[in-house]
C-alpha cells in the first residue's frame, strides 16, 4: 500500500463512505421503482467510483474489486435501460453493496487513523470584499474563539488577494489579540462566503482547495428541485415564479391570500401580503394595511414585483398562528459537523407581533425555546410536533445534499404547522441568518472545514450544472498532429449546412475544427467535449480550448454564460468579442444624425407607436434586445383598422384590441418604434422587402464583405405569408437595368459600410463584424432598417459564408500568432 499517499487513502477512503450511502439510497429508490430520481443518484455513485479508480489501481487487492464493481456498474446501468428493478436489487443487496463495504472495512484498517496533529489554515473567502469588512461582528469573533479552540488558523481574503502564479494570498489574520496582513502558501480548505457565479479566479482555487460549500439556489430554485425529485415535495408551501401579471391573477383565483416573497430578501424585507375580495385587494406590508382597486392593484405589481421579472415568488398563506394570534414559523439551522454528518444546530419558533403577518424577529418578533413553545401551543401534541419536525430537519437536509451532490455544508429550513395539524415548509436556503447562535454554528462551520482538509475532499457542482465530466467519460481523445483548432460554439444545434461546410473547408485549409455547446465544457479539466466530422459521422472527442472561437452562441454578456467566455478566453480568441446586450435604442442613437437612418424612439406606452403610426402610416416594432424574429410591422388602414405582421401571418386589428394586444407586448419586454417603408401592394398582396449584408473587419482596418441576400415575405390575400431569399445582386440584376444595378449596389455597399465604420468607431475592438438590415422605396431611397453587431441570424449560403470566414480566421490566427 505504500504507492497511495496518505491524501489520496484519506479521500479514497471518505469517497467510498459516500459512495455506500449513495448506494444504499438508491437501493430504497429502486425498490420504489423512482426511476427518475434513482437515474440521478446512479449517475452520482457511477462519478464516485469513477473518481477513485486511480487510487484502486495502485493496490493488488483494491485492483481486482476495482474491475469487479466497474462490472457491476455495466449490469445495473443496462437494467435501468430495461426498468428491471427486481434484478437491480438483487445485484445491490448480494454483489454489489457486499463488495463496497468489504473494500471499505480494508481501507479503514490500513488508513493511518493516528494523524500528526496539524494547524489547518481555513480561508474565509468571499469574492466580493474581504470578509473581514462585513461580516457581523459576533460571527467573526465566534469564528475566530473557534479556531483557537480547534486548532487551527483563519486567513481572511478576496480575489483581488490571491496571486496565482505563486499560489498565495495576501490575508488579514488575527494573532495575539491584534490583526496582522501577511502573505501565506493557499489556505488547506477555504470557506467561502456570498458565491453565486464563480469568477475565474474563485474557479482556479476551487482546482486546487477544497471549498466548503457551493451556492445552490435561492427561495424559488431550492424548492423547485424538490418538486422536481417528488420526495417530501408535498411540505413545501404551493409558489410559483411571478414573471406575468396574467400568472399572478391566475394564482389569486386558487388563491385568495397570498405571500410575495422577493428571491433575494431575508430579514422580513420585500415581503407582501394579499388577500383577494372580489376586486378589491387588500395589500399589508408589516403592520401597513391597504385596500386597493383592481387597476391600482395592477399598477402596484408593475412597479414593485414585476419591474424585474423572476425577481418574486408567489405563495398561498399558510394560516400558522399561536393561541394569541401572533404569527410564527420554526427555524431549524442544519449543518455538517466535523465527520461530514447533518446536525442539528439549532432549532427554534420565530413569533411575530399579532398585528403582522411576518414572523421575523428583525421586525419587531421574539425566539422562543422549542420544546416549551410546541408544549404550551398544543399540549400533548407537542412532544409528537417536536419528534417529528427534527427528524423532519436532518431527512430533509440529507434530502437535499443528495439531490446537490452532496455539495451543501448548511441549510435554514422554515417550519409550520396549521390549524389542520399538517406539517409545511415554507422556505429551504443555504445562507441562514443566525444571529441568537454564532457560537454553535462557528463549532461546526471549524470542524467541517477541518474534516474537509483531512481527508482532502473536493466537493463538486458538476451534477448541478449538468456539464461535461472528462473524467468518467468513455470518448477518445482527439488528435490534433499540432493544426491550430477552431472551436464552433453553438446551443443546442450543431449539425446544420454551415457546420458541415465549415468542417469540410477547415480540413482543407488544415485546421483542426471541431463543435461544442456549454454543456460540453469541462471546466474543472479545461477540455471540452467536441464534435468533429469523420466520414460523414459526427463524433464525439475530447479536446483542449481551441485557438480560434467562432461564436454563434452569442451570449457573452448572459451572467449564466459568463463563466464560459471567461474561461474560453485564457486561449482564445474569438472572431466576434461584441456585447450582445446592448439596446438598439442606443446603436440608433449613434446612427440618428445619417440621413439613411429611419425616424425611431424607444416605446414607454402604446401611445408612442400610434403617434407614429399616424404621422407615418407604417411601423415596425422591434425589441430592444434580441434578433428580428420578433419583429411586429404594423400598418395604418382605412376606416381605422390596422394590419399587424407578426413572423407569417398577419391580422386585421380595430384599434382598441391592437392597444389591448400592444399593452400584452410591453408587459414582456422593452421595444423600439421606428418608421417602416417595406410594406408595398402588389398584384393584391403585400410584400415586405429588405436586404441583409453580412460585414466583417480586422484590426480597424476596411470591412470584408462576406455576404448579401434579399428577403421578399409576401401575403397572398387570405393567407400566411411566403419567404423568398436569393442573392443580392442576382436580385438586383432581375429588378433594374444594368447601369442603375451598378449605382444601387454601390449605394448599398457605400450605406452598409458607413454604418458599419461609424459604429466601428464607436465600438472599437468590441465590434468585429455586423449584419445590416437595409430597405428601399419607390424613389429607390435607400434606408437602414437595422444593425446587429452580433452578426447574422439567418445563413443564406452556408458554402461561401464558411468559405469567408474561415478565410478571415486564417488571416486572424496569422494575426494572432
Amino acid at each position: 500500500m505504500e504507492a497511495i499517499s496518505q491524501k489520496q487513502l484519506s479521500q479514497a477512503n471518505n469517497i467510498l463512505h459516500t459512495i455506500v450511502e449513495a448506494t444504499e439510497y438508491f437501493y430504497q429508490l429502486v425498490k420504489q421503482e423512482e426511476s427518475n430520481q434513482a437515474i440521478f443518484i446512479f449517475s452520482s455513485i457511477v462519478e464516485g467510483v469513477q473518481s477513485v479508480s486511480k487510487t484502486f489501481e495502485n493496490d493488488e487487492f483494491l485492483r481486482d474489486d476495482k474491475r469487479k464493481l466497474e462490472n457491476y456498474l455495466l449490469q445495473v446501468a443496462q437494467l435501468l435501460e430495461a426498468n428491471k428493478f427486481i434484478k437491480i436489487t438483487e445485484v445491490l443487496q448480494f454483489s454489489f453493496l457486499p463488495l463496497l463495504k468489504r473494500m471499505l472495512s480494508y481501507m479503514e484498517e490500513i488508513d493511518g487513523q493516528n494523524k500528526a496533529e496539524k494547524v489547518y489554515t481555513i480561508g474565509v473567502f468571499s469574492p466580493q470584499a474581504n470578509p473581514v469588512k462585513f461580516l457581523p461582528q459576533p460571527r467573526l469573533q465566534a469564528l475566530i474563539k473557534e479556531s483557537q479552540q480547534q486548532n487551527a488558523r483563519l486567513l481572511f481574503f478576496t480575489e483581488t488577494d490571491v496571486d496565482l502564479e505563486n499560489n498565495e494570498i495576501e490575508a488579514d489574520t488575527y494573532v495575539n489579540g491584534s490583526w496582522e496582513r501577511i502573505t501565506a502558501p493557499f489556505p488547506d480548505v477555504i470557506n467561502n462566503i456570498g458565491t453565486i457565479k464563480p469568477s475565474h479566479i474563485e474557479r482556479e482555487l476551487r482546482r486546487k482547495i477544497p471549498f466548503t460549500s457551493y451556492h445552490v439556489g435561492n427561495k424559488f430554485s431550492l424548492p423547485k428541485r424538490m418538486v422536481k425529485y417528488r420526495k417530501y415535495a408535498d411540505l413545501l408551501v404551493p409558489f410559483r415564479l411571478c414573471q406575468k401579471e396574467s400568472d399572478i391573477f391566475g394564482f389569486l383565483q386558487e388563491n385568495n391570500k397570498v405571500v410575495f416573497k422577493s428571491l433575494l430578501s431575508n430579514r422580513g424585507e420585500n415581503i407582501f401580503f394579499v388577500t383577494k375580495k372580489g376586486n378589491r385587494y387588500i395589500l399589508m406590508e408589516h403592520k401597513k394595511e391597504r385596500i386597493l382597486n383592481q387597476d391600482v392593484f395592477s399598477k402596484w405589481l408593475q412597479e414593485h414585483i414585476l419591474r424585474k421579472k423572476g425577481s418574486f415568488i408567489i405563495q398561498r398563506y399558510i394560516h400558522t398562528r399561536t393561541k394569541n394570534d401572533e404569527p410564527y414559523h420554526i427555524r431549524s439551522h442544519v449543518q455538517k459537523n466535523g465527520q461530514g454528518d447533518w446536525i442539528i444546530t439549532h432549532i427554534y419558533p420565530r413569533v411575530g407581533n399579532r398585528k403582522s403577518n411576518l414572523s421575523n424577529v428583525a421586525t419587531e418578533g421574539r425566539v422562543e425555546d422549542f420544546h416549551t413553545f410546541l408544549l404550551h401551543e398544543y399540549g400533548e401534541l407537542g412532544e409528537k410536533y417536536a419528534h417529528d419536525i427534527l427528524q423532519l430537519s436532518l431527512e430533509v437536509a440529507s434530502h437535499l445534499d443528495k439531490l446537490y451532490n452532496f455539495a451543501l455544508d448548511e441549510l435554514g429550513l422554515d417550519f409550520a404547522i396549521d390549524e389542520n395539524g399538517r406539517y409545511w415548509m415554507h422556505e429551504a436556503n443555504n445562507g441562514p441568518q443566525t444571529a441568537y447562535h454564532e457560537e454553535k454554528r462557528a463549532v461546526n462551520t471549524i470542524a467541517y472545514a477541518k474534516y474537509l482538509a483531512e481527508n482532502g475532499i473536493f466537493r463538486s457542482d458538476r451534477i448541478l450544472q449538468q456539464r461535461f465530466n472528462s473524467s468518467i467519460a468513455n470518448i477518445s481523445n482527439a488528435s490534433t498532429n499540432g493544426k491550430p483548432t477552431i472551436g464552433m460554439l453553438v446551443g443546442k444545434h450543431v449539425r446544420d449546412a454551415l457546420t458541415k461546410e465549415f468542417a469540410k473547408l477547415a480540413e482543407q485549409k488544415e485546421f483542426y475544427f471541431y463543435v461544442f455547446s456549454p454543456k460540453d465544457v469541462d471546466e474543472y479539466e479545461r477540455v471540452i467535449r467536441g464534435y468533429v466530422l469523420e466520414d460523414g459521422e459526427w463524433i464525439a472527442k475530447i479536446i483542449e480550448y481551441p485557438d480560434i472561437v467562432f461564436d454563434r452562441l452569442k451570449m457573452r454578456n448572459s451572467k449564466q454564460m459568463q463563466w464560459l467566455y471567461e474561461e474560453l478566453s485564457e486561449k482564445a480568441s474569438f472572431t466576434n468579442n461584441w456585447n450582445d446586450l446592448t439596446e438598439r435604442s442606443e446603436l440608433y442613437n449613434h446612427l440618428a444624425d445619417r440621413e439613411y437612418m429611419l425616424p425611431f424612439q424607444q416605446v414607454k406606452r402604446t401611445r408612442d407607436i400610434f403617434r407614429m403610426l399616424e404621422a407615418h402610416h407604417q411601423v415596425v416594432l422591434k425589441p430592444e434586445v434580441g434578433t428580428l424574429y420578433d419583429e411586429h410591422v404594423i400598418k395604418e388602414l382605412e376606416h381605422g383598422k390596422y394590419l399587424l405582421i407578426h413572423g407569417k401571418r398577419k391580422t386585421v386589428y380595430s384599434q382598441l384590441p391592437l392597444t389591448n394586444k400592444l399593452k400584452e407586448l410591453l408587459e414582456e419586454r422593452s421595444y423600439v418604434v421606428q418608421v417602416d417603408p417595406r410594406i408595398t401592394a402588389f398584384e393584391n398582396r403585400d410584400d415586405l422587402v429588405s436586404i441583409h449584408v453580412h460585414l466583417m473587419n480586422k484590426e480597424m482596418k476596411n470591412w470584408d464583405f462576406i455576404s448579401g441576400y434579399v428577403k421578399t415575405k409576401s401575403f397572398e390575400a387570405g393567407s400566411n405569408a411566403t419567404v423568398h431569399r436569393r442573392d443580392m445582386l442576382e436580385y438586383l440584376t432581375e429588378t433594374y437595368d444594368g447601369q442603375e444595378v451598378k449605382l444601387l449596389e454601390s449605394e448599398l455597399m457605400a450605406i452598409a459600410e458607413n454604418a458599419a465604420t461609424t459604429l466601428k468607431n464607436t465600438y472599437q475592438e468590441s465590434m468585429s463584424e455586423v449584419a445590416i438590415s437595409l430597405s428601399m422605396n419607390d424613389l429607390r431611397n435607400i434606408y437602414v432598417l437595422d444593425v446587429n453587431p452580433s452578426g447574422p441570424s439567418y445563413i443564406y449560403n452556408p458554402t461561401i459564408l464558411a468559405k469567408q470566414l474561415l478565410s478571415y480566421i486564417s488571416e486572424l490566427f496569422t494575426g494572432r500568432g
